[in-house]
């Protein structure tokens, strides 16, 4: 059974995509309402929880040092994404968003790529420096990235948007450091999927206060196009995934 929402259920003023104001509730898990934006689909966790809240829950993340016994094949996963898709790239120089232990950030590196990742736990962060010091690793947030880093050609976004509570800072940080015609491939689940239940608590992918977003495909096309890019087309997934392939202009 889904979770009760709160006594009083806050409605939202406006979209923080599009700048709708009429939304459809989408009921509640633990505690956190969630609803969804009827001009675009975008769904939302309100009231958001704050960074600093989002933050303490991936301190010293456990389940992140644990993908290291399962290191070697997460780099051949990664390797065979990225040949599909890095002759669309203008450059060599890449950086891996939310790069955990680095395992896409070796996948790149061994392509041939100059290759970087940031993450925002530090535990992680040191796991990929031990385990793949080919690669140029930061902690911290996107805000951080050290300037000597220069700009990038491919950035690469796997399951990290539906994470942050503003997306728009977060973009407005990144952008400036993507140069022009750079290559964004982003993954998050898409909420506008067919297998997504009629029932928005029992998709496997609402747990919040992990995921507190969830992207349809026109949401996150109003997204990109507000942030400077331009879809070139979204992948097909049997799974309720969204995966985008968007430059920018």
């Amino acid at each position: 059974m889904p979770d009760t929402a709160h006594e009083k259920t806050e409605t939202p003023a406006s979209c923080m995509i599009c700048g709708g104001t009429s939304f459809v509730p989408l009921g509640a898990h633990k505690g956190h309402n969630m609803f969804r934006c009827t001009a675009c689909g975008f769904g939302f966790v309100h009231p958001m929880p704050t960074g600093a809240d989002v933050a303490a829950i991936y301190d010293n993340y456990g389940p992140s040092i644990s993908y290291t016994k399962k290191a070697k094949k997460k780099v051949a996963r990664s390797r065979k994404r990225l040949k599909r898709y890095m002759h669309l790239a203008n450059g060599k120089r890449f950086i891996d968003l939310g790069c955990n232990i680095g395992t896409t950030v070796e996948a790149a590196r061994e392509l041939g790529f100059d290759a970087h990742g940031i993450d925002i736990d530090p535990e992680s962060v040191g796991a990929a420096k031990r385990s793949f010091p080919g690669g140029k690793y930061h902690a911290g947030p996107i805000e951080s990235l050290p300037p000597e880093w220069g700009n990038f050609d491919f950035a690469f976004s796997t399951e990290v948007i539906e994470h942050i509570p503003d997306p728009h800072a977060y973009f407005e940080a990144l952008t400036p450091r993507l140069a022009p015609g750079a290559l964004l491939y982003l993954t998050t689940p898409d909420a506008g999927h067919w297998r997504v239940p009629g029932n928005f608590p029992d998709w496997d992918q609402v747990f919040p206060p992990h995921h507190i977003l969830y992207f349809t495909k026109d949401s996150m096309t109003r997204f990109l196009d507000r942030h400077g890019f331009d879809v070139i087309r979204f992948v097909w997934s049997l799974k309720p995934a969204l995966k985008v392939l968007a430059r920018k202009r």
